[in-house]
């Protein structure tokens, strides 16, 4: 089977770029669109009548095209559409420098494993940091330059993106033209579904505050503090909210339960060294009245909180209880007294991005464009030891479509040298 005859268009004679640039343009959107691994390709020959361009300008075109992949030339035989997952590679991009000491285990944990994921079943898989410090949110365009010499080469066949920032993707991807012209696909945290992505994967943080919250309401606390953050930092009363603020609120709601704000604290950055520390402390001293329960929806923000919790003397469960979001896996954080952990797993992230992203490079259907994973209640006990399920995976909460993402059609994770 043949490309569709197409003739290069005025704009595109008028350009700047070199003929054979131009020509391997063409063919390149073809081959993506169009074409499958395998398939052959009509002759230099016919191409140069087709485009009515002269010899040497096809084989020009031809040879970059050659290079990147896209063709094989197979003497005696022609020219034939080529293997992609032989010659380029899927990037899995992280905006922040994940070696810095107050960047989130998280983040330090899943990249590694996602790329370890994709080589397990067949691609050629690299990492790309981009270093921005931890903590900077300033809204700038990712300035990596090996992951955008990769993708101006048309190197890529795939890309998943951690810590996407919060402005539109289009803007903060300088190469994002290329790749949409390369019919790269890609997996992100944030973005827009079809106008700049192809599909999202986050956890289900609204589902996971809300049943946080609830748990410390079902424990008899009416006075709950909340320690988040906000980009940009704000009050939970000035209406700029997130998923988190609206799962707090909405618990809270439902049991007719006041919110003070001065026991909300959503202004530090998590990785912001003290935060907190910080934070905590300023709840405690607001008011004559304490809070009789916590909420810390950021396990950066544990710690100091914990240190914050000691050095008051404050007595865990009598004067207060605690529920913190916690990373599965990460069990640095050793404190004496009993926590409810908000569970998070990030070999499901790495799963459910992986597959999702196999999917799409593969051109097969995918279950969700918007997969929003559960977290897990783990059982209040003190130190930082494992602890049994304290409640059910809030099943109601994710719809059967992301269940059988998160599932991903019952295949096993597989992570070479995990533990």
């Amino acid at each position: 089977m043949r490309a569709d005859k197409s003739i290069i268009n005025e704009d595109m004679l008028i350009r700047s770029d070199p003929l054979s640039r131009q020509l391997a343009a063409v063919l390149r959107r073809e081959i993506l669109t169009n074409l499958q691994p395998g398939q052959r390709l009509s002759t230099a020959r016919e191409l140069a009548q087709r485009f009515r361009v002269n010899y040497h300008t096809i084989r020009e075109g031809l040879s970059a095209l050659a290079q990147e992949g896209l063709i094989e030339r197979r003497v005696g035989r022609g020219i034939f559409v080529g293997d992609l997952a032989k010659h380029r590679h899927v990037a899995v991009l992280v905006e922040r420098d994940i070696s810095d000491s107050h960047a989130s285990y998280f983040y330090r944990r899943v990249p590694q494993r996602l790329v370890r994921f994709l080589r397990h079943n067949g691609f050629s898989a690299r990492l790309y940091i981009d270093e921005v410090p931890v903590g900077d949110e300033s809204l700038r365009p990712v300035a990596c330059t090996e992951f955008l010499e990769a993708a101006m080469r048309h190197q890529l066949c795939g890309l998943a993106v951690l810590v996407t920032p919060p402005h539109p993707f289009a803007q903060w991807c300088p190469c994002f033209e290329t790749l949409r012209a390369d019919r790269v696909p890609v997996v992100a945290e944030r973005g827009k579904i079809a106008e700049e992505i192809e599909a999202r994967v986050d956890f289900d943080y609204r589902t996971a505050v809300r049943m946080g919250t609830q748990h410390l309401l079902d424990r008899g606390c009416r006075r709950i503090a909340l320690l988040e953050f906000r980009l940009p930092p704000c009050r939970l009363e000035d209406g700029n909210r997130d998923e988190m603020a609206e799962g707090f609120l909405a618990a809270m709601a439902s049991s007719g339960v006041e919110i003070n704000p001065r026991w909300v604290r959503r202004n530090l950055h998590p990785c912001t060294p003290g935060a907190g520390w910080e934070d905590f402390r300023r709840i405690w001293t607001a008011q004559r009245e304490k809070p009789d329960g916590l909420l810390i929806c950021d396990d950066n923000l544990f710690p100091g909180a914990a240190t914050a919790i000691c050095q008051l003397g404050i007595r865990v469960p009598g004067d207060l209880a605690v529920v913190s979001h916690f990373v599965r896996g990460n069990s640095n954080v050793t404190v004496p007294f009993p926590v409810t952990k908000l569970e998070f797993d990030p070999d499901l992230y790495v799963q459910v991005m992986g597959d999702t992203l196999l999917k799409l490079m593969r051109k097969e259907p995918v279950v969700c464009a918007e997969a929003k994973l559960p977290s897990r209640l783990v059982g209040a006990t003190q130190g930082g030891g494992e602890e049994g399920p304290g409640g059910p995976m809030p099943g109601a909460a994710v719809s059967a479509a992301v269940a059988a993402a998160a599932e991903c059609e019952g295949r096993k994770l597989v992570l070479s040298g995990a533990t």
